[in-house]
């Protein structure tokens, strides 16, 4: 695991497998997603070493509710720590109905060695679970949220219902989760890039939201899968459009 600080109180720990966000702001800290259920003592481990300390987490922010996005999510919401993501997600994490790439879509397509390798990485890693809690709740897009380095929502639905990015107009920065990423483990190549289209819930409604990500002010794009990259994020949807 990789821990760097892109920004002002942002960091960014990358993973082999997915990525996410360690926020500190004033001895107040947050998430944005937090990995496999089978990566939490890497979760603790990238806030020790953003200098905060795990007891000081008070909010986890969700782009969307996928099993590589919320593995600490229930033992963090049990402690109290608050829970946010889009409306349209809100029933997914309650556990009231799933929209994820299943065991079928990936045996379907383990001929490939990339695919079988994936697989059995995450299946170690806990990713056949479907982590829910009770009460999450709603953030509103384009309202900042009372977390740390205020992350403003972006409503990009397609990957699943209520996908959301998430800005940080004073940084530059955007939070992209898997609405567009600069790789993956099933991808050849690094840049930005369309996650595989079997993980999309509705390609044509995250294609369709696009260019309300392009049109942001942010030159700092930290994607849930693939490295950091400092690039105007119009150009990183230009670019994976055509990718």
């Amino acid at each position: 695991m990789e821990v760097t600080e892109v920004a002002d109180g942002i960091w960014f720990a990358r993973t082999e497998v997915v990525n996410w966000l360690v926020l500190v702001e004033d001895g107040r800290v947050a998430l944005v997603d937090c990995g496999y259920p089978g990566q939490a003592a890497l979760v603790r481990e990238s806030v020790r070493r953003a200098g905060a300390s795990w007891d000081r987490v008070e909010a986890l922010v969700l782009t969307h509710n996928h099993v590589d996005h919320t593995g600490s999510m229930p033992a963090l919401a049990a402690r109290g720590v608050r829970v946010l993501a889009g409306a349209e997600e809100l029933p997914m994490l309650r556990g009231e109905r799933v929209e994820s790439a299943t065991t079928a879509d990936v045996l379907v397509r383990a001929w490939r060695p990339s695919v079988l390798r994936w697989a059995l990485t995450i299946a170690r890693l806990g990713g056949a679970q479907h982590p829910r809690i009770d009460r999450p709740e709603a953030v509103r897009p384009g309202v900042p949220l009372d977390v740390p380095c205020s992350p403003v929502p972006v409503a990009l639905p397609g990957h699943t219902s209520g996908h959301t990015a998430f800005h940080f107009p004073a940084h530059g920065a955007i939070a992209t989760g898997d609405a567009r990423v600069t790789g993956h483990s099933l991808s050849r190549v690094e840049g930005p890039q369309a996650i595989d289209g079997f993980f999309h819930h509705d390609t044509a409604r995250l294609r369709a939201t696009l260019p309300e990500l392009a049109r942001l002010e942010a030159d700092l794009v930290l994607p849930g899968h693939g490295p950091a990259v400092h690039l105007p994020i119009a150009r990183a949807v230009d670019e994976a459009l055509r990718a």
